[in-house]
């Protein structure tokens, strides 16, 4: 090969930077590969270029500059169209010489130099709409590099209005709603009361607060209804997303029969009756409220115990949904049955991926370490401890607290299990590597053969500490805690400790926690509450949550289609507030509580 050739592109560039004459070219030959090729129709533009007028030698220069970029020779092409002079060039020109510069800035992920190069296209100059929806597109991808979710929404709403093909259209709706959705609550209200967004970001901003700010399913469609009268002009009403057209066009219709299938006998029977309790109260509610309710047939899932002879019930007594089971392993069958004819409401978890009108509903104990292990996280913490019960619930608890706290991006740097009260003290001990410390204390004494005075100190690498612990074992680990110079090490803890009812004398041990529990134990009573508790002595333990549960599936009954049509929405229930998850598992967000002179105390909305 000639060696004139590999060093071609160095030379028509220094040449074109110090202003000297034209590199000499000669044609290429049969002999040449197409990257010498390539090398030779760029010598020639150039040399075309360092001849003509002004703006047609921009024109060659962009063009020969394309050509170096396809060729992965960005440095070079980048070098050329620096020296462009753009002042005076047409504007289409003005956008591919900044949109060229830009798009090679992005490739090496430098946001803020695409932006910059954006920036020489002066707004006052219109461009074709092709060109406008391609720099809104560049501006969008610089803000999202940047992680700048608020600049990314803008770019896409303003190219949004430019788009005109429906399924375009549609795709960018789909974007804007998923970085609304991403935005947190604060930070889209002050975009909506700023004053400086246009009509189509206002109206956006507003369909999200609304659906967002809505506490729970009925509110939501009332917010929605006053949205739509306010923007009947607006695209996102045109051509919604999907998760908000699914709103629009769904209705309630309550079901007409229900089937609740649950255990009458065996070690599931008394917790199925405090289920049906729970129900058949929110059921009465309603009905006295004037609300349609359906006819409710009474299913015993110990004698229609498999999924085929539920099926040929579901169909012989035309049922529209069934409530239940109870069962883990009966869940766990219909999970993996094809298809279900009608949707059901199954009142627990199965890791198993289930069909779709499968509905999970339950109260597992992994749901309050997922909400712990958010919390902490939000709170700053990066680095846990964690302490947990040498129990089947106790492991189940801290897997899913390692699971969720490390997806946040967080770390378990140490964890123990406990037994029995009697080891409590040890494994605190060893859990804050004070036993370390005082091990390392005896080694110095032997070295030196005197004794020393040395201050324990527990291990610096953690922010906090995650608990799983029965109130027994609870009002001893605080205490042990503050004992192994720990005191200041905030707590977040399961529902675990808390029995229910209010003792300061007992649980005063337990001051400065932070734990995660049922609006039903933690928060202001409901009138179904109220009801319930004049009648039965035991729903403030935590047999009553059983009670919550089995409310909150008559609650939630007749909403399932809509939790399915969009992940904003909410029901407000005695377990928590309602949504679907991936799966169809009904998950809840959790109330949050202080220990505070040995009573939880609620934290507001605010403090949360």
């Amino acid at each position: 090969m000639n060696p004139l050739r590999l060093s071609l592109t160095a030379s028509l560039l220094a040449v074109l930077l110090v202003g000297c004459s034209t590199p000499t070219s000669r044609a290429p030959t049969s002999a040449a590969t197409p990257a010498e090729r390539q090398q030779d129709a760029i010598a020639a533009l150039l040399d075309e270029a360092s001849r003509a007028q002004p703006i047609r030698a921009a024109e060659l220069r962009t063009e020969a500059a394309r050509k170096l970029i396809d060729a992965n020779q960005r440095d070079q092409a980048i070098a050329i169209l620096e020296r462009i002079d753009t002042a005076l060039l047409p504007p289409i020109l003005r956008f591919d010489i900044a949109t060229l510069k830009a798009g090679t800035a992005l490739e090496r992920q430098d946001s803020g130099q695409a932006l910059r190069y954006l920036a020489e296209m002066p707004s006052s100059e219109p461009l074709p709409t092709a060109q406008a929806i391609e720099l809104g597109e560049l501006r969008a991808q610089a803000y999202q590099q940047q992680q700048d979710s608020t600049g990314e929404l803008r770019e896409l709403i303003k190219v949004a209005q430019l788009r005109q093909e429906p399924a375009m259209r549609q795709a960018l709706h789909e974007r804007i709603w998923a970085l609304l959705g991403a935005l947190p609550t604060d930070g889209l209200q002050r975009l909506a009361s700023a004053g400086e967004a246009s009509y189509y970001e206002q109206g956006w901003y507003e369909l999200a607060i609304n659906l967002r700010t809505s506490t729970d399913l009925a509110e939501q469609y009332s917010n929605l209804d006053a949205w739509r009268t306010l923007w009947q002009s607006h695209p996102a009403l045109q051509q919604p997303p999907k998760a908000v057209a699914a709103l629009f066009d769904s209705s309630i219709m309550p079901t007409r029969r229900i089937g609740l299938l649950l255990p009458q006998s065996g070690s599931l029977a008394k917790a199925a009756s405090a289920i049906s309790d729970g129900f058949m109260a929110a059921y009465y509610q309603a009905q006295r409220e004037g609300r349609p309710v359906p006819e409710i047939q009474l299913l015993d899932s110990t004698l229609v115990n498999t999924p085929e002879q539920l099926l040929n019930l579901t169909r012989t007594m035309q049922l529209e949904l069934i409530i239940g089971p109870l069962d883990k392993n009966y869940v766990n069958q219909l999970a993996l049955t094809d298809t279900l004819p009608v949707p059901v409401l199954a009142l627990n978890n199965s890791n198993i991926q289930a069909p779709g009108n499968l509905y999970q509903l339950g109260l597992a104990a992994e749901d309050e370490a997922e909400a712990a292990a958010l919390r902490a996280w939000q709170d700053g913490n990066r680095r846990m401890l964690m302490m947990i019960p040498e129990t089947d619930w106790g492991s189940r608890v801290g897997q899913a607290f390692v699971r969720k706290f490390e997806s946040l991006g967080g770390q378990v740097v140490g964890a123990v299990t406990f037994a029995e009260q009697a080891g409590l003290a040890d494994r605190v001990a060893s859990l804050l590597n004070i036993d370390d410390n005082e091990a390392r204390t005896k080694r110095v004494q032997q070295a030196i053969g005197n004794r020393i005075q040395s201050e324990l100190q527990p291990r610096n690498d953690a922010d906090a500490l995650f608990l799983s612990a029965l109130p027994v074992d609870a009002r001893q680990i605080k205490p042990l805690l503050a004992f192994n110079y720990a005191a200041d090490l905030p707590v977040y803890a399961t529902s675990h400790l808390y029995n229910g009812s209010p003792n300061s004398l007992s649980d005063i041990d337990l001051n400065g926690i932070l734990f995660c529990d049922l609006p039903w134990v933690i928060g202001p009573p409901s009138t179904l509450k109220l009801a319930m508790s004049q009648q039965r002595e035991d729903t403030d333990t935590r047999f009553g949550r059983l009670y919550a549960l089995g409310a909150d599936a008559f609650t939630v009954h007749p909403y399932l289609e809509q939790l399915r049509a969009s992940p904003l929405t909410r029901i407000s229930g005695e377990t928590g507030q309602l949504y679907l998850t991936e799966g169809s598992r009904i998950a809840r967000d959790l109330p949050w509580a202080r220990f505070d002179n040995g009573v939880p105390s609620l934290l507001t909305p605010a403090s949360n």
